[in-house]
């Protein structure tokens, strides 16, 4: 079932605002296409067609319209055709589909899926799992309670990841091994790096959910090699964040560090 947005008649006096010209080019997903200056090759910004404000676009979620004008999430900003931008949470999501802010945005009607919040949450989880997919096929993911533990030993993670639905006690094992080894240490100065700076925990993925992502049953832990792919994930982690908890309290990244990630809930 599809809601029918707000015509261009009934948006009349609102200015108008921007689409992009199309999808960066294939394997340049840090370059959007500027319709006055060619490629832009710094972190390219897009105005969201709710708050109106601009933001980097990977703390954003592209949407395009189909064949037959319904208003589709480009969660990889890679489908053809104009395409609109929107801050990548649920609120912003709901106001741009309950506003007429697509029709605006594209200058026609446009048929918008009744539960567009939803379907966007649902294609940044798999993103989530494919891209862990690609990091247990590249040897960056380690999987499993005294393997992650070993890990955790061996170097500081980019990112620890507890199943929602797992043991408790098992969690407070790692997590208690994590601080023990990454805590503050009161005897260094506080601004020794990396003093007290504990890795993240993602806790949003229920353990059947990472088990199929990686070719299991189940997966409790998992524990992501610090690096580009560690670095990719926590963005696109920064964006589902905006559609549902995704960090253990007390463990979110630090915002603006090296991973690149928001650190929001």
């Amino acid at each position: 079932m599809a809601a029918q947005a707000d015509s261009d008649d009934a948006l009349g006096g609102i200015d108008a605002v921007e689409t992009d010209v199309g999808p960066p080019r294939a394997g340049k997903l840090g370059v959007v296409q500027s319709e006055k200056n060619g490629p832009d090759r710094r972190d390219p910004e897009r105005r969201c067609i709710v708050t109106m404000q601009r933001r980097p676009h990977l703390e954003m979620i592209r949407f395009v319209l189909s064949p037959e004008g319904q208003v589709t999430p480009d969660v990889a900003a890679r489908l053809p055709g104009r395409g609109a931008w929107v801050s990548a949470t649920r609120e912003a999501v709901d106001q741009a589909a309950g506003r007429g802010a697509f029709a605006r945005a594209f200058k026609r009607q446009v048929a918008v899926p009744a539960d567009l919040g939803g379907q966007t949450e649902a294609l940044l989880v798999r993103r989530c799992m494919d891209m862990l997919g690609m990091a247990r096929r590249a040897g960056n993911l380690v999987a499993g309670f005294e393997q992650v533990r070993e890990a955790l030993r061996d170097a500081r993670p980019g990112c620890l990841i507890t199943a929602s639905d797992g043991s408790e006690d098992q969690r407070n094992k790692v997590l208690g091994l994590a601080k023990a080894i990454y805590g503050p240490d009161l005897d260094a100065e506080p601004e020794t790096p990396g003093n007290g700076r504990l890795p993240p925990v993602a806790e949003c993925f229920l353990g059947n959910e990472l088990g199929m992502a990686l070719g299991r049953d189940r997966v409790i832990h998992a524990c992501l090699k610090l690096g580009p792919i560690a670095h990719a994930w926590m963005g696109e982690l920064g964006r589902l964040s905006g559609f549902r908890r995704v960090w253990l309290p007390g463990w979110q990244p630090i915002p603006n560090s090296e991973t690149g990630s928001r650190g929001e809930n």
